[in-house]
């Protein structure tokens, strides 16, 4: 064959476009398909490690060659502490092998130091309690030798041990010095709780609590009184209360107290 009529122009052409071709599907395979075969053996689905403890998330995400960063921790109740709260990826997210999985570990419930209660007014301590995320619970008031009326001279839980959110503090409240003389204090209008502190402060003791059907009043407001209002009686003298009571509907206790 000669050699003009190998390098004829339908020759040409022919292997220009073959080579083309050649090169486009080698392209193909460098850029598209190839990638694609290798990703997915390299792609996984994220296990769940949520509810687990962190040395057990650790396990089984190196299990499948991914690797564990904490990236953060946190007070929650409804989770021991060191037990994973949170994942990123979510599981059953397809990721490469190698990816890092962020979690979010649990603190347990937060703690905190019991402050002092003691020496301060009523509703200081109350104040206290509440910017510490904690509850007021019974309040009983005594006679104290010591302590002015309405400070606070006993907490039920002592001041710097640790204590979790929410916890209940129970509180006992001085009623100043007892009294030389027992004066009847003046208690119509008052609440049952107002008129129960009076009573105590004053050096007596509640008797009967009679209940009186009424819609002018707030539930618990005191009609009427056994003794008039300052009359001298002896130490430890019984009052009897008058207290209202709606016409409908059912009262609620908020608080209870000792007589």
């Amino acid at each position: 064959m000669k050699l003009k009529q190998i390098f004829s122009r339908e020759n040409v052409k022919f292997v220009a476009i073959f080579t083309g071709s050649l090169a486009g599907i080698i392209v193909l395979l460098i850029y598209l398909i190839l990638p694609f075969y290798t990703r997915q053996h390299q792609l996984i689905a994220v296990p769940n490690v949520c509810n687990l403890s962190y040395s057990a998330a650790e396990k089984i995400l190196k299990q499948k060659d991914l690797k564990i960063v904490k990236a953060a921790e946190k007070y929650d109740e409804n989770f021991p502490p060191g037990f994973v709260i949170f994942q990123n990826p979510e599981p059953g997210s397809t990721v490469k092998k190698g990816r890092r999985i962020y979690l979010t570990v649990g603190k347990g419930q937060r703690v905190i130091e019991m402050p002092k209660l003691v020496g301060l007014a009523e509703r200081d301590a109350k104040f206290v309690l509440s910017d510490h995320n904690l509850r007021v619970g019974q309040i009983s008031y005594e006679i104290d030798e010591f302590l002015p009326d309405g400070v606070v001279s006993e907490q039920s839980i002592e001041i710097g041990r640790l204590v979790s959110v929410g916890e209940q503090v129970d509180l006992t409240v001085s009623l100043g010095v007892e009294p030389t003389i027992y004066i009847v204090p003046n208690l119509v209008g008052k609440s049952l709780q107002e008129a129960l502190r009076e009573i105590k402060k004053a050096g007596l003791t509640l008797g009967k609590v009679n209940r009186q059907k009424t819609d002018k009043l707030l539930p618990n407001t005191v009609i009427s009184q056994s003794f008039e209002a300052g009359l001298e009686v002896d130490r430890g003298d019984t009052l009897n209360l008058v207290i209202s009571q709606l016409k409908h509907g059912i009262e609620e206790q908020s608080e209870s107290w000792s007589r």
